[in-house]
């Protein structure tokens, strides 16, 4: 007797326990960022097709399009996505934490976390929109912006920190500070976090405390 062999549909994995054809439309479009925001990271944003997201979802194209409108939709959404699961991380933390060098610490061990629980979606949030331009980059830096504006407020709660502008470049410059070093850390394997987080404390808290005791 012939072997019966499953057809190309049933034997496609199952995405969040369903099988093809009967996957909700939410678990879809999680399943549809999860594998743009790898393809983001891996090959970048150009580089990265509708088509090459289709595929390694086991989709057509039209069900990209219809979750996502185009490859700049599933970008932002996956940027927004990322943006903000690093915001919970951060101010959640920050808010449990009682004094400004507190909550400097902690909202730099959660940024820290974030980077070393998931390089590839920090990667696609701070490193993948080089190509991009117009709207969607227009898009990118808004997000990015309003996370500064956010630990600024915390800085301008203080007495000293009167000068609007003045707050707002020192939460660029914190905010760059993470950045650059987590950079460097990811092509430096083997630190801790720990260590990770006390030396960028070492480095902003020097600054922060000019701005909040002056």
């Amino acid at each position: 007797m012939a072997p019966v062999r499953e057809s190309p549909r049933a034997s496609r994995p199952r995405v969040g326990g369903f099988r093809h054809g009967r996957v909700p439309g939410r678990v879809r479009s999680e399943q549809l960022l999860d594998v743009a925001e790898r393809l983001f990271a891996t090959t970048g944003y150009g580089a990265t097709s509708i088509e090459a997201i289709a595929a390694e979802a086991g989709v057509t194209r039209p069900v990209v399009y219809s979750h996502f409108g185009s490859k700049d939709g599933i970008y932002l959404a996956c940027l927004r996505r990322a943006r903000a699961q690093l915001e919970a991380m951060m101010f959640d933390a920050m808010a449990g934490a009682d004094g400004l060098p507190a909550q400097i610490e902690a909202g730099a061990d959660a940024y820290f976390r974030f980077v070393e629980s998931d390089p590839a979606r920090w990667r696609v949030l701070f490193g993948g929109d080089a190509a991009v331009s117009g709207p969607v980059a227009e898009e990118a830096m808004q997000l990015h912006l309003g996370t500064e504006r956010r630990f600024a407020s915390l800085l301008a709660d203080s007495p000293a920190a009167k000068d609007e502008q003045h707050v707002l470049a020192f939460s660029h410059a914190v905010g760059g500070a993470a950045h650059q070093l987590a950079q460097w850390w990811l092509r430096t394997p083997g630190i801790p976090r720990e260590r990770i987080v006390d030396w960028y404390c070492e480095v902003t808290w020097n600054g922060v405390r000019a701005l909040v005791e002056r």
